[in-house]
Parts: structure tokens; C-alpha cells; sequence
């Protein structure tokens, strides 16, 4: 599929839901929480109003996704850091799983990401969004690790790279978006997808 043009996007929420549920006693108000490790990203975005043409080719490029049976990926806006485009990170070792990640090629010793910051890896429909808990300084070889949600879905290929200029992910659609036509050849769009696993 394609990719969600990152200067459309007017505003978004994004949330990490979790396979959690919680039983709570009607006596003790205790509860009990059960963990069944699932973890996906869910977004809702509103696509700035957008006229004529351009407003007709993204109808067309939701409308081709058919709702929930297609896919694509969005670069989050928010979660952009150009200061690092220059940077080619890298998985630094095989086997990797969990919430933690050995990565190369950052500056030595210096501040690598800081908590709230974001990578992906993956390409394509493969591509994974994660968040970073907490802040990462590179020691003396320019090697990090990463500590990070949701977890690892697979182990990366060791030197596959870590994107963290413009971290995305493959996202499909909960529903058909509509197509909002107003005067002026105007169109609005709202759209609510989530991680496409």
C-alpha cells in the first residue's frame, strides 16, 4: 500500500492498548490482573482540510483500502526528530526480544533518545512503532540500549536499521473512512485505525 502524506495529518491521538483485563471483587475491592502479553498501537487523526484534486486523490487513496482489508503507514508527526537524519542506527546483535534493544552508530557518549522519543523498525507491512521509557546515553563505542513499548512482536535481523528521524508504522483501518464534501470542492476526512498485525 502506501504511505499517509505526514502534512495532511491536522491532529492525532494515539494510544497503546494492552491484552489486560482485571477481575475485581465485589467484597475486598482486590483485584486480580491477568496479562496476556498482546500490545498494538490504535490511532484517531484528522486529515487537514484539503481541496479539488489533491481532496479527490486522498478519497481515493482511503477508499482503496478497502476498510479494514488493506494498509498503510504513517510517519506520526509528532514523533519526528530530523536532528537524527543524518544518524544510521542499527540492531547491534541476534536473538534480541522483550523491551530492551543493543543498538549502534550514535555519537559516543552522548544522549542517544530521551523518554517519550520513538523508533521503528521494519519495512513495509512489517513496520513497528516504539516508544522509549526511558533516557538512553551511548557509551564510548556509540552503542545504546533501548528500553522501549510495545515489546518486540520478533528478534531483528542483527545491522538491520533502527529509523529515528521519521519512525512509523503499518497501521489498517477500523472502519471505512468517510469522504466529508463542503462547499468550495472542499474535503474533510476522519480517520481511526490501528496496528496492522
Amino acid at each position: 500500500m502506501s504511505e499517509l502524506p505526514l502534512t495532511l495529518v491536522e491532529s492525532i491521538e494515539r494510544r497503546l492498548a494492552t491484552a489486560v483485563s482485571a477481575q475485581t471483587s465485589p467484597f475486598t475491592g482486590s483485584q486480580q490482573i491477568q496479562d496476556w502479553g498482546g500490545e498494538w498501537w490504535e490511532v484517531t487523526f484528522d486529515v487537514a482540510l484539503t481541496k479539488g484534486r489533491n481532496g479527490r486523490r486522498l478519497s481515493a487513496f482511503f477508499t482503496e483500502l478497502g476498510g479494514v482489508r488493506g494498509w498503510f503507514t504513517l510517519r506520526d508527526p509528532s514523533a519526528a526528530r530530523p536532528d537524527l537524519a543524518a544518524m544510521d542506527i542499527a540492531v547491534a546483535g541476534v536473538g534480541q526480544s522483550g523491551n530492551t534493544l543493543v543498538t549502534s552508530g550514535w555519537d559516543a557518549e552522548a544522549l542517544a533518545l530521551e523518554a517519550g522519543d520513538f523508533f521503528s523498525l521494519g519495512t513495509g507491512q512489517d513496520m513497528r512503532l516504539h516508544m522509549v521509557t526511558e533516557d538512553v546515553v551511548a557509551d564510548a563505542s556509540g552503542v545504546a540500549v533501548l528500553t522501549f513499548t510495545p515489546r518486540l512482536r520478533q528478534s531483528p535481523v542483527d545491522m538491520s536499521p533502527v529509523e529515528v528521524a521519521a519512525p512509523g508504522g503499518a497501521l489498517r483501518l477500523t472502519q471505512p473512512v468517510p469522504t466529508r464534501i463542503s462547499r468550495a470542492d472542499s474535503f474533510r476526512f476522519s480517520v481511526t485505525a490501528r496496528e496492522a498485525l
